[in-house]
């Protein structure tokens, strides 16, 4: 209890010199290979341009840089893409390594084992199979991946626009959903359910919500959450 881990903040310095903090909290890569982007909009106190970020965490940047100038000067044209297919299947675990001692771990897509790296949740796992229904819009109809599961999603790219001349064209990928801990301290932590659900309050939710029960999110799940797994059954079942 007496340690208390302070989380990556930013300072900027005062009219008078001294460091002043001006964001609580800027984001952490949390073992990964992450770009933080922090806003720095009205945040500096005097004419100093100087930037301190603090934390007592064992954290590694590789890089940091800026930008200035108006984001509306940047013409920009969004085009929404639904996948066009989607489908569940089991696959494994990719290679997890360090190019450096410190670095954050990457995956090799190329090199995967099948041996079971994670303890399965006992419950009802989406069936293998077309998963494409349940990939065309947010709501508490989705699919329920098993640790070692793959999820290869299509989109037609011949619904994308031609490129201007001069433009470039990149892409986010929007998605929706959970991740359950599995780590014993966590409450329901060996079981697929309680299901989450958009309209919870907190999970566990209280008593008086529970995982929507009509009609249509019955037929949902008697169709889809087939694939039933526990401790004494192999993961592929």
């Amino acid at each position: 209890p007496q340690i208390s881990p302070v989380f990556p903040y930013l300072q900027v310095r005062d009219a008078e010199g001294k460091w002043k903090t001006v964001v609580d909290i800027v984001g952490l890569p949390a073992g990964k290979n992450k770009t933080i982007a922090i806003d720095l909009t009205g945040k500096f106190l005097s004419d100093d341009r100087q930037v301190k970020i603090a934390t007592d965490m064992q954290i590694y940047w590789d890089a940091a840089f800026f930008s200035v100038g108006d984001d509306n000067d940047v013409p920009i044209q969004v085009t929404e893409l639904s996948p066009e297919r989607a489908d569940l299947h089991y696959r494994g675990f990719s290679k997890m390594y360090r190019p450096t001692p410190h670095a954050p771990h990457l995956f090799d897509y190329d090199e995967v084992t099948t041996t079971g790296q994670w303890r399965d949740l006992r419950g009802h796992y989406t069936r293998f199979g077309d998963v494409t229904p349940l990939m065309q819009s947010v709501d508490d109809m989705y699919v329920i991946m098993n640790a070692g599961d793959e999820m290869t999603v299509e989109f037609d790219a011949d619904k994308l626009p031609p490129l201007q001349d001069g433009w470039v064209r990149g892409f986010i990928l929007y998605s929706d959903g959970w991740d359950k801990d599995g780590d014993i301290n966590t409450l329901h932590s060996q079981t697929v359910e309680p299901l989450p659900f958009h309209g919870m309050s907190a999970y566990p939710y209280p008593d008086g919500e529970s995982y929507p029960s009509d009609p249509e999110h019955l037929r949902h799940r008697l169709e889809y959450n087939t694939r039933r797994i526990s401790h004494d059954l192999p993961a592929l079942e």
